[in-house]
């Protein structure tokens, strides 16, 4: 892999080394290589599966180079996503009077695990996650006035990483509809959260899912280590 001129800000909290690469481009091939065989927000639900997939994925990333070809499909959400991720940033940022930073990574003292925020206090304390979503799911989450169960994973992920952390803002930001555009929740480490389903439910602090985080991913550690040594055999 090609090294990475990027420039980073590190932290040490807590016997804890963190590394936030600012001009990192989301989505760039730097991007992809960095966060390649790593658990990112996205991957975050599947430490809690029971299921090897999680496990094959990263075997394949770490013993094989990174493919440019798997990573080129944009759906059209996608894009008109990222086309409204800088409006809706400067909405949330009306809203709390925080200045967040644009960052391509934060990457934990874990080698597998890190983060892709859509921004960050310049204190690192703070962060966000901003979703652009279809008129159903928006008007879903505005009723609901809870993040969405298929983003709640994502959204604690950034506790796991950043020890810093203190609050985290999920957004859901459509400006077509007029009447509630900005949907704002905020979560902390004391925050009761909800990582099973609407018909049973597991309700647990943010710190307690970080914790089961941690030990899901040293397990997953020792996994990687054993499968790798016994394709060699």
């Amino acid at each position: 892999k090609r090294t990475l001129g990027l420039k980073m800000d590190l932290f040490t909290l807590n016997n804890y080394l963190m590394k936030i690469y600012h001009n990192l481009e989301q989505g760039s091939t730097e991007w992809f290589e960095l966060k390649n065989g790593k658990i990112g927000g996205t991957r975050s639900k599947q430490l809690f599966v029971k299921s090897d997939t999680l496990l094959i994925e990263l075997i394949s990333e770490t013993i094989e180079p990174y493919d440019e070809d798997l990573e080129s499909y944009k759906s059209d959400a996608m894009e008109n996503g990222q086309m409204l991720e800088p409006q809706a940033r400067f909405e949330l940022e009306k809203y709390t009077g925080v200045n967040f930073l644009e960052v391509g990574w934060i990457q934990s003292d874990n080698h597998l695990l890190g983060v892709s925020p859509d921004g960050i206090s310049s204190c690192a304390t703070i962060g966000c996650e901003i979703k652009c979503p279809e008129s159903k799911k928006h008007i879903k989450t505005c009723l609901n006035d809870e993040i969405p169960l298929d983003n709640i994973n994502q959204c604690i992920h950034n506790f796991a990483v950043n020890p810093k952390l203190e609050k985290f803002y999920f957004v859901s930001y459509r400006p077509e509809f007029e009447i509630k555009p900005l949907f704002v929740k905020m979560i902390n480490r004391e925050s009761e959260v909800n990582i099973g389903t609407e018909s049973k439910p597991i309700i647990k602090t943010v710190s307690d899912v970080v914790e089961e985080i941690h030990k899901h991913t040293q397990e997953l550690e020792r996994k990687i280590t054993e499968s790798i040594n016994k394709l060699k055999f």
